[in-house]
Order: C-alpha cells, then structure tokens, then sequence
C-alpha cells in the first residue's frame, strides 16, 4: 500500500463535509479493508459519471480559450493588413518614382482602400462601419474570389476585382516596397 492513512471520526467528518457524495463513497471505498478486491473497474463504477462530467467541464473550457486564441489570430492578421495599407499607400518619398506611381495594382489598392475606408452616403456625408471594414478585411485576408466594384474618386471609372486579386497586389507592393528597403 502506498499511502497508509489512520481513518478515524473526526477525520471521516471534514471528508464528508468537504467532498461530494460519489467522491465521498469513492474515499470511503479505498480506505476499507472490507473491499479486498479494488481495482480500476470498481472505481469508474463509482465515478464514472463524474469523470465524464469532469471531463466535458474541461472539454468546454479548452474550448472557449481556443475561441479566445482564434478571435486574437483574426485581429493580428487584420492588423497585419492594415500595416501593409499604412506601408504602401501614398507614400509622398515614392510619389515620382514611375515605378511607385499609384497605377495598376497600386490605383487597384488606393480604390479598395477607399472602398473600405471611405464609403459616403447619398448626400456626401462620411459613413463609418467597422463592421463593414471587418467583412472587408476578413475577405481580403482569406482571399475570396468574390468580386467588389471599386468606383475612382472622379467616379468616371470603375472596376470589378476580386479579393483574391486584391491580396495579391497588396502583397506585390509590400513585397516590392520591402525589397526596396525603403
């Protein structure tokens, strides 16, 4: 026997008034000597409900703290997107360099940055709906082949591009951007 334990009382009073019924059965069980054949099958007998109890108590916490980790990745790769926007938009220093101009992917990113940063209402008045720049910036991180339609500040132009292809310019430029070392 590993443990030897002198069961007497008062010490039969604080175990009962401290645990639960099956725990309490459970104790009282191992510490006999009337039981001479414990083992493990008697004992998830016993506290097999509890165990699974236990168990999907556990179970349902690890959960939740997975859901908190996720919700913590989803905002650093947000903000990871908004940096590469901070990076790569309007950069006054890159302004003449013809290889820098705001054309191409470039124009492509300064439309979906207004697009998503920008919107007005019927009257001209800015609107601000973070749950739209959410909904934007999550399919812009997955890189859907949804479509959006990017309308040029003088709105005598638009375009229909998809999120896929607006992740890929924004990585070109920041790739392009990063290797320039500027």
């Amino acid at each position: 026997m590993i443990c030897r334990f002198s069961f007497d009382a008062s010490n039969g009073l604080l175990f009962h008034r401290s645990l639960g019924t099956e725990i309490k059965t459970l104790g009282l069980f191992l510490i006999s000597k009337s039981h001479p054949n414990k083992n493990i099958n008697a004992v998830f007998k016993m506290i097999g409900s509890r165990v699974v109890t236990e168990l999907d108590d556990a179970l349902t916490a690890t959960d939740k703290l997975e859901n908190e980790l996720l919700g913590e990745l989803e905002n650093a790769r947000l903000v990871r997107l908004l940096c590469k926007f901070g990076f790569i938009n309007e950069r006054p220093v890159l302004a003449r360099d013809p290889r820098w101009s705001e054309t191409g992917d470039r124009y492509i990113i300064k439309l979906f940055r207004d697009y998503v940063f920008h919107q007005v209402d019927k009257h001209g008045n800015p609107i601000s709906n973070l749950s739209h720049v959410l909904t934007c910036l999550g399919k812009l991180d997955a890189g859907t082949d949804k479509k959006v339609m990017l309308v040029a500040r003088d709105e005598q132009s638009c375009l229909f591009v998809s999120y896929k292809d607006i992740k890929s310019c924004i990585d070109a430029a920041f790739n392009n951007l990063w290797r320039s070392g500027r």
